[in-house]
Parts: structure tokens; C-alpha cells; sequence
């Protein structure tokens, strides 16, 4: 249907006005309206469809990681180095106070000490007190003492077993570390375990700790390492010490 327009416009008068048969009515325009709009802009044609769309699947991105989990053994092992602590603070206080009858100079200095790779003591001048004939002469007490280095010996070997049975995540936390003969020296200060802990927190308290010396110290555990133990753990069903 072709709209036209005269750009020239009659104004029609009141007497042709009132001779309209069909009488002008809300309804008349809005239909001739709607028919005209409809020829000018036809509607978009809808077309129903019965199947139910189908829902687009969200995707979710998971990080993971190796986690080293707790050994069943863990709870024994762990009440075994709790007994190894209690003999080696027994040895120790012994050891004190002998040096405090025979060199109370040298009993009255804080001094630490440690096990080797090949099971004798080694003095520790923790507290920055002690001469280097003090660290001579403490050298020659300590692997003099036969129970002392026994208990650090047990010590030592109880301590390797619990960081390789525990976990990195639970547990004591400290099974994401690589504790063996060779690296107990330069990571563990045994003499440190028995000081006095005073009220207020400091470095000398935490060392106070096993856990603690381990973490500021401790040889971290590379992810393969930690994929081995748990595969041998798996195989073999017993603890894996490293």
C-alpha cells in the first residue's frame, strides 16, 4: 500500500464536517491506525517452540596440590618421642647439675648443644657467653656423659621418625620438612628444648619448642619427595623415614 501526501492542505468546512454519515469515534481511528501501522512496520513473526532449552553447564576451575597425609602409625610414634623428650630432659637436668658442682662458672653461662651424623655432642654457644676453651671443655664434659649421649641419640632418632610419619597439613605440622642424621645438628639445638621459658614470648621461648626450631631451621620437603613417600607408604604400609 503506497502513503501519499499533498504538501497542500484544504481545511475542510464546518458544513462537510457535519454531514459525515459514519459518525467519528475513538474506536474508528485506532482501528485505521493499527491496520495503517501495521502495512507500514509489519510485526516480527513468532514462531512457538516446544522444546525446553537446555541449560548451558557452568564451568568451576579446582586448584589441587600433593598433600602429604599423617601416617596411621603417627599416634605411636609420636607418644615415642614424647618418652625420648622426657628421658633426654632427665640426662640433661643430671648432666647441669653435676657441672654445677664440678665447674659452676660454666654452669652458670647458657650454653646449647646438639647430636652429630656420627652420635657425638657438640656444644652450641646459643647465647654468645662462652670462651672457646668453655666450648673445649663443655665438648669433653658432654661426650663424657654415656647416658647423655644415649638419650640424645634416641632423641634424635625419635625426632626423625615423627617429621617423617606427620603430616604438612594437621598433626604437628611439620611433615613438610626433611629431618635425617646429617641435618639434625645445624637444625635442632637440644640444649635450647629445656631452658627456662620466661612469661613474655621471645626467640629464646619459642626455641623452647621442637616444632619451632624446625620451622625457622628445617630443611623443606620438595613436592617429588613428598609424592614418594606417599607411594611407598601406599605399597609397603609402613613408615618411610627419610
Amino acid at each position: 500500500m503506497t502513503i501519499s501526501f499533498n504538501a497542500t492542505f484544504i481545511q475542510p468546512s464546518a458544513t462537510q464536517l457535519r454531514q459525515t454519515s459514519q459518525p467519528l469515534t475513538v474506536k474508528t481511528l485506532s482501528e485505521d491506525l493499527l491496520k495503517t501501522s501495521v502495512n507500514i512496520n509489519p510485526a516480527a513473526i513468532y514462531h512457538p517452540v516446544d522444546e525446553t532449552p537446555v541449560p548451558i553447564p557452568t564451568t568451576e576451575s579446582i586448584e589441587s596440590m600433593i598433600a602429604r597425609t599423617q601416617s596411621p602409625d603417627f599416634p605411636q610414634i609420636a607418644e615415642q618421642h614424647k618418652n625420648a623428650h622426657l628421658s633426654l630432659k632427665l640426662s640433661f637436668e643430671e648432666f647441669q647439675s653435676a657441672l654445677a658442682y664440678t665447674y659452676p662458672d660454666l654452669a652458670d653461662k647458657k650454653f646449647g648443644f646438639t647430636i652429630e651424623a656420627d652420635g657425638n655432642l657438640k656444644a652450641l654457644d646459643s647465647s654468645g657467653q662462652l670462651s672457646a676453651a668453655d666450648m673445649d671443655r663443655l665438648n669433653q664434659l658432654l661426650n663424657a656423659s654415656s647416658a647423655l649421649k644415649s638419650a640424645a641419640s634416641s632423641y634424635r632418632d625419635a625426632s626423625i621418625d615423627l617429621v617423617a610419619a606427620d603430616a604438612k597439613w594437621g598433626g604437628n605440622f611439620t611433615g613438610g620438612y626433611i629431618l635425617n642424621k646429617d641435618n639434625f645438628a645445624s637444625t635442632i639445638d637440644l640444649g635450647a628444648l629445656f631452658l627456662k621459658k620466661g612469661a613474655m614470648p621471645n626467640a629464646e621461648t619459642l626455641n623452647g619448642f621442637f616444632s619451632s626450631q624446625l620451622w625457622s631451621k628445617g630443611e623443606r620437603m620438595p613436592h617429588e619427595i613428598v609424592a614418594q613417600v606417599m607411594t611407598e607408604r601406599s605399597v609397603n604400609k609402613v613408615d618411610v623415614r627419610v
